[in-house]
């Protein structure tokens, strides 16, 4: 058995919902390694997934499906980022009204730990400063307590695709020093901790303090409390941890998505080398393919 992330490399339920709906009822999917381009086949039959770990910034696309989905008796989470950030940064990501009403259908149609809201990445520039940071959070923090009692945050990781459309398309980013990202941490814990909700800090153990707990969003606390037998609370158990970057404490999972599929364009977004690259391939995706990846879509294999 193994938990199914959709995804680290692309929004699934915003861009992909439909095929993803194709493969469940198929019962398997092909993933091509970004590391090295082999194929392997995934299960996604109910009695191999333990539970199904949805990455968004637009889950909206994918509610019509979800109550298949309990139908067919997959459980189900959602890392459901909202940042709240000006359209420089995020061109195409939905304002956080519409993420709200999301949400908000969400919890009242599913119970548990359906929503783990994540504030990521936290980017900075001579506009976005620490007070900048501290009152959109103190904002979103009000309008998602209700609904969630978790929030995962990281600060951005500035890797060389990164750097290159940063560069570009934001030019007055800044990169903080750990003292101010410690402070500003700090002061989000405190806001968090005032409405109920746990502030987690994902990959940067230097940030964990009394107000600040490790993140884990393949959490297998939150997943023993989704899924509903006793084999499959076994198999939660049985899980190992397996970070995926360094300071990572997520447990194992097997991530389903494709980099350079995803048309929200944010700026900072580590899963596309840019927006015009993304937008092409998002176009060669066929439902009746395998694989998300359009490179295994190229090579003629087909279901």
């Amino acid at each position: 058995m193994h938990v199914i992330s959709a995804s680290r490399r692309t929004d699934v339920p915003a861009f992909h919902a439909e095929w993803f709906m194709e493969r469940v009822r198929s019962g398997g999917v092909a993933v091509v390694s970004p590391f090295g381009g082999g194929v392997r086949e995934v299960s996604l039959l109910p009695e191999d997934v333990i539970a199904l770990v949805f990455w968004t910034k637009n889950a909206r696309p994918v509610l019509p499906y979800l109550d298949e989905l309990a139908r067919r008796e997959y459980s189900f989470t959602f890392l459901y980022t909202i940042n709240n950030y000006p359209p420089a940064l995020e061109p195409r990501v939905p304002p956080a009204t519409h993420s709200l009403e999301t949400v908000k259908d969400l919890r009242r149609r599913f119970a548990g730990p359906v929503i783990r809201w994540r504030y990521d990445t936290l980017v900075l520039t001579e506009t976005m400063d620490k007070t900048w940071h501290i009152r959109n959070f103190r904002y979103l923090c009000d309008l998602l307590a209700p609904y969630t009692a978790e929030c995962i945050f990281s600060f951005c990781d500035y890797y060389r695709k990164t750097v290159r459309n940063m560069d570009r398309l934001v030019p007055d980013y800044r990169r903080p020093d750990d003292a101010l990202c410690r402070e500003i941490a700090e002061e989000m814990g405190e806001i968090a901790e005032e409405r109920g909700i746990a502030l987690a800090s994902c990959a940067h153990d230097f940030l964990v303090s009394s107000r600040v707990k490790k993140a884990r969003c393949i959490d297998p606390e939150v997943l023993v409390r989704l899924v509903h037998t006793q084999q499959k609370r076994d198999a939660v158990q049985a899980l190992r941890t397996a970070p995926t970057r360094k300071e990572c404490g997520c447990a194992a999972s097997r991530d389903i998505g494709a980099y350079d599929t995803c048309l929200h364009g944010c700026v900072y977004c580590y899963a596309n080398t840019d927006p015009d690259r993304a937008a092409r391939n998002l176009a060669a995706v066929s439902l009746d393919r395998h694989s998300l990846d359009p490179r295994y879509r190229a090579s003629g294999t087909e279901t």
